[in-house]
């Protein structure tokens, strides 16, 4: 693999970083700047305003579109196309951007658009790990640390916290929050906002419980996971008015971080947020 098709003496490449290794097929056009180190993979295309940071792999037949910022040490895996076009109707063609953070791992056949004129941009943070077949459409943030599993449908919009994962075949509609430390289940078909810290069962869609054993990952105490556990039951089982469901949380646990971060997120909540399944009645 060559490190650049048009250097030499007498003209130094200011197209490509020289510490790069870029296939002799790969599609490169003038403008975009390629990292130190960076590997670019066989007939991939790279458009002109595209950063690729220090250190990052792309693979063979992948499609990085204008306006992507990917950050260093990613790994795009074959055939993925990152920053093309959004699929709104309403775009027109305005300058959007696509941010990829650093460390980032998108597996093969990814989509991810950038973003239309509401917003300027899509997002996905540092350290995701992104599988096969997803998509994420534009104008979507997209938090650190998060997991996503094979054949996600992401719609324009969605906002997804920080260390969520979501499992394989969800489906999640426009405008909808995925709060920090969920984990959504399989086949999961997503239309109302998911509160922090959640563990999401299906057939039917519901909170489970907290989501202990990912927040006992992220060095979570007992005495906080307990303190969300019962913060669960007075928002979910205790049957108040949600305001004063809200105030008695907040009272009941002063200056804990994580309590504020739920109650907040309830209620910012434009679209409604998942509910538990009621109690089944005792025997």
């Amino acid at each position: 693999m060559p490190t650049c098709n048009n250097h030499d003496d007498r003209a130094p490449c200011q197209r490509r970083n020289c510490g790069a290794l870029i296939h002799p097929t790969a599609i490169i056009e003038p403008g975009a700047q390629i990292g130190e180190g960076a590997r670019i993979g066989p007939y991939t295309v790279i458009e002109s305003d595209v950063v690729i940071g220090a250190g990052a792999e792309i693979g063979p037949h992948a499609m990085i579109g204008n306006g992507t910022r990917l950050g260093e040490r990613c790994r795009v895996f074959m055939g993925a196309s990152i920053g093309l076009e959004p699929q709104d109707k309403k775009f027109a063609g305005e300058k959007t951007l696509t941010f990829i953070g650093d460390d980032t791992l998108i597996r093969e056949y990814v989509t991810v658009n950038r973003g239309t004129s509401a917003t300027g941009a899509t997002r996905v943070g540092a350290r995701g790990w992104i599988m096969a077949y997803c998509h994420i459409a534009h104008d979507c943030v997209v938090g650190d640390d998060v997991t996503i599993s094979n054949a996600l449908a992401m719609a324009g919009h969605v906002t997804v916290g920080d260390h969520v994962t979501i499992a394989g075949v969800v489906s999640i509609n426009q405008f909808c929050r995925i709060g920090d430390h969920a984990m959504v289940g399989a086949r999961a078909r997503v239309s109302s906002d998911i509160v922090p810290y959640a563990l999401i069962g299906t057939e039917p869609l519901r909170v489970v419980s907290v989501n202990k054993i990912g927040l006992e990952r992220c060095g979570f105490t007992a005495e906080q996971i307990n303190n969300l556990k019962h913060a669960y039951k007075i928002l979910f089982r205790d049957g108040l008015p949600l305001n004063d469901a809200l105030t008695k949380i907040n009272a009941e646990f002063p200056g804990d971080t994580s309590i504020k971060t739920l109650t907040d997120f309830v209620r910012g909540s434009e679209k409604g947020f998942l509910r538990m399944a009621a109690e089944a009645p005792a025997a």
